[in-house]
């Protein structure tokens, strides 16, 4: 052989060992950094509890009958306060309904685990959990504050909560209506906070905040948790047709009038887990942070206005000894994580807490406004005058949008990092001439794979084209065709979440243990592990991704992950998901400026700036039970005329027709997922084409000119099987799930079909 040949060949096999090399450098250093020995504690040994004991049952219940003149009024509510327990009763005029912070002693119904607020406290390897009657109220180290005489709509309730009662014995009542406990009252191994709860009327609605302050100055002691008024609107024995609704998936009802021996605990995380901190064991994630109770003809719903980022939504339903159905919500204060060290089972415990507000809306409903259409519209005002919503309305179009997503390019592997493609740009827009001429004219594509790595993306903050798709100029092509169509395009892009397989990739946030921070994420070839972006950074990622926008042309961006992630990160400086989530809030706005933009998944925290959002759960996460636990269109009731939504890609349904039927009944867009090439069957269009079309004229015909228009009302008619969903404009929708055609009154519905009706 040619020694210059030779010679070459040494020199490339050397150039790609330096790569390797360099690659695995690059891999190991990624994460580069650790997190600060002041940040996180490790603490080796199991952790225990411990909780005072109950000496005084009445002080865990309101007496109404010793409250005679209310502490705040506005409008036709009033709140009353209980001066023996220090619980509170909120009065409706109109509809002479009282809802107490804690069981009446005159209702029959009694919990001796009832409180106002509750405080888990970690010191050392034990768990205090305290709360303001066995730890507070039992003490006497409890009063009013009237810090403002004029504000006849509010006032200040102080609990003093300490872990014994000789720590109880260091100060006196003075001192905390004072509002001045000083700090060498109490030894630096005393457990002592003073917990303030704001009670303010304001509009016919309650707020209700908190703030909590280490009065010992222990500096071993740690809040890990806080619950406030956990226990309000809490029930004994239900009426016919109650339930409580919370945010599972779409929503869920959980109807209380119903025995259940066999009811679990629901946990419900507000955004979801937080991936640098660990899943939650038994939690589910929620989207929205908002939940209610109906109660006979009355109902209340409850907003978390602030603190929804730590928040989770519990329900709890009794079981004997005098235990009540509630539904309410605690806050994680500061992060805890049980791990492994050396080899050794330790907790992690983050030195930095949450020091935000904590402050719920309860807003009371009556009569026709206590069903489902009250409590949604209650939330969605709620929900918009916190900014988290938009105030405008969908235009109707002569169409119903069609949301493709159009499968651009698969999970990328080997050496190079190639993905395979699924369907290029000028087969994209093959795929879409055919699907126009069969009278589909409405459609918003989300592209996916498109940019390098595929499915798996690689890189962020840039836009890179992956081979073999058509490049800049292919997609640029492909838009001006879309345009011409009637059709909109969208870029399928993530913010802050890339391959772990990218040895190139952004530096990672760092987790609780000190290690790169990851997420599981679906893709197009199963689970992936995903690394999370170091928050610091965010904002450059989206200058580099809106200055590579600019070379190309695309009606806006689908970010893949801002809606389905959040997460804190322990890089130093440390940030908390609260925190996170304004880092992404104030990104939004530039993401949506002159161009569309979509948003996979629907946490309320990303979804002010959004125009459409993909893959919104139409089912809970738990198990539906006939009867007891049932699926509600709580989100979609919340969203509906405010901007478009589809849920999970009809052909890659477990049910395919009852995703379908599903659809329908939640006023969402048809959804199908496609690629041109052949090869996965459930994907191929060509076996999609025809039922595709035969439902989205169909679904046009039924929903095209009820885009703006509000959902009243939904659930199961008399006819078995039957669902009806009501909008504000008089429409109805049936949906039938029967094998066979079925009747609701004079209206006949096919099997497996559906019938508007006005």
């Amino acid at each position: 052989m040619n020694h210059s040949v030779i010679k070459t060949i040494r020199r490339a096999l050397a150039f790609l060992l330096a790569l390797a090399v360099l690659s695995a450098s690059a891999g190991c250093s990624r994460g580069k950094g650790t997190v600060p020995a002041a940040a996180v504690r490790t603490l080796t040994g199991a952790i225990t509890e411990r909780t005072a004991q109950v000496r005084d049952h009445s002080l865990h219940a309101v007496d109404p009958r010793a409250m005679q003149t209310p502490m705040a009024s506005s409008g036709l509510v009033q709140l009353f306060l209980d001066k023996k327990s220090y619980g509170i009763a909120l009065y409706e005029k109109t509809r002479e309904k009282y809802w107490y912070a804690m069981p009446s002693v005159t209702g029959g119904a009694f919990d001796d685990g009832a409180c106002v607020v509750t405080l888990d406290v970690l010191y050392g390897n034990t768990v205090y959990r305290l709360n303001s009657q066995d730890d507070s109220v039992q003490y006497g180290n409890v009063a009013v504050l009237q810090e403002d005489a004029s504000k006849d709509s509010e006032f200040t309730v102080c609990y003093v909560l300490t872990a014994d009662e000789t720590t109880a014995g260091k100060i006196t009542k003075e001192e905390i209506v004072g509002g001045k406990i000083r700090s060498d009252r109490f030894g630096r191994t005393d457990i002592a906070y003073a917990v303030h709860v704001t009670y303010t009327l304001r509009d016919g609605n309650l707020y209700v905040g908190a703030q909590w302050q280490n009065l010992s100055e222990n500096p071993d002691a740690t809040v890990r948790s806080l619950s406030l008024l956990p226990w309000f609107g809490a029930q004994g024995k239900a009426e016919k047709g109650d339930y409580f609704l919370i945010p599972d998936g779409c929503g869920a009802a959980i109807h209380t009038d119903i025995q259940d021996p066999a009811f679990e605990n629901i946990d419900l995380k507000v955004y979801g887990a937080d991936p640098a901190v660990g899943e939650d064991e038994g939690t589910l994630p929620a989207l929205c942070p908002a939940f209610a109770s109906k109660q006979g003809d009355n109902a209340f719903a409850v907003i978390i206005e602030a603190g929804d980022a730590v928040a989770t939504i519990q329900a709890r339903r009794g079981a004997g000894n005098g235990a009540l159905t509630r539904v309410g919500a605690s806050f994680c204060i500061t992060d805890m994580h049980a791990g492994q060290k050396n080899g050794k089972d330790v907790t992690f415990v983050s030195k930095t807490s949450y020091t935000g507000d904590v402050r719920l809306c309860v807003r009371l409903l009556g009569g026709g406004n206590a069903g489902l259409d009250g409590i949604t519209a209650a939330c969605r005002e709620q929900f918009m005058r916190m900014g988290y919503l938009s105030t405008d309305t969908i235009r109707n179009e002569e169409y119903l949008p069609f949301r493709l997503e159009i499968r651009g390019a698969g999970d990328s592997s080997g050496f190079f990092r190639t993905a395979n493609v699924m369907t290029s740009f000028e087969q994209a827009q093959d795929m879409l001439t055919r699907m126009k001429a069969k009278g589909i004219n409405n459609v918003d594509i989300r592209y996916m794979g498109a940019l390098s790595g595929g499915a798996d993306q690689q890189r962020i903050g840039a836009i890179r084209f992956g081979r073999g798709l058509g490049g800049r100029n292919g997609l640029n092509t492909l838009s001006e065709f879309c345009t011409a169509q009637g059709h909109s395009l969208f870029l399928d892009a993530s913010l802050f979440t890339y391959s772990a397989d990218n040895r190139f990739g952004a530096p990672a946030a760092l987790s609780i243990e000190s290690t790169d921070a990851h997420t599981q994420q679906v893709l197009s070839d199963g689970t992936k592990q995903r690394a999370l972006l170091r928050l610091n950074l965010l904002e450059e990622m989206v200058i580099g991704l809106l200055t590579d926008a600019k070379k190309v042309q695309a009606d806006g961006f689908c970010l893949a992950d801002a809606g389905n992630v959040l997460y804190s990160d322990y890089t130093e400086p440390y940030t908390n998901r609260a925190a996170a989530a304004d880092i992404l809030r104030t990104q939004l706005p530039a993401m949506s400026t002159d161009r569309l933009l979509m948003i996979d998944g629907g946490n309320f925290y990303a979804i002010r700036y959004a125009d459409l959002l993909n893959r919104l759960p139409q089912s809970p996460a738990k198990e539906e039970r006939d009867k007891l636990y049932t699926a509600v269109p709580f989100i979609q009731m919340i969203l509906h005329g405010t901007l478009d939504y589809a849920g999970i890609p009809v052909n890659l349904a477990e049910d395919p027709v009852a995703a379908q039927l599903r659809s329908v009944e939640f006023g969402a867009c048809p959804c199908y997922a496609w690629c041109f090439e052949k090869g996965d069957e459930t994907l191929y269009y060509e076996n999609q084409l025809n039922d595709a079309v035969a439902f989205y004229q169909k679904a046009n015909a039924a929903l095209a000119d009820l885009r703006d228009a509000r959902i009243m009302d939904n659930g199961e008619t008399g006819t078995s099987g039957i669902h009806f969903t009501q909008y504000d404009n008089g429409a109805i929708v049936y949906v039938n799930y029967n094998d066979t055609a079925s009747t609701v009154g004079n209206i006949r519905v096919s099997a497996h079909a559906f019938q508007r009706i006005g």
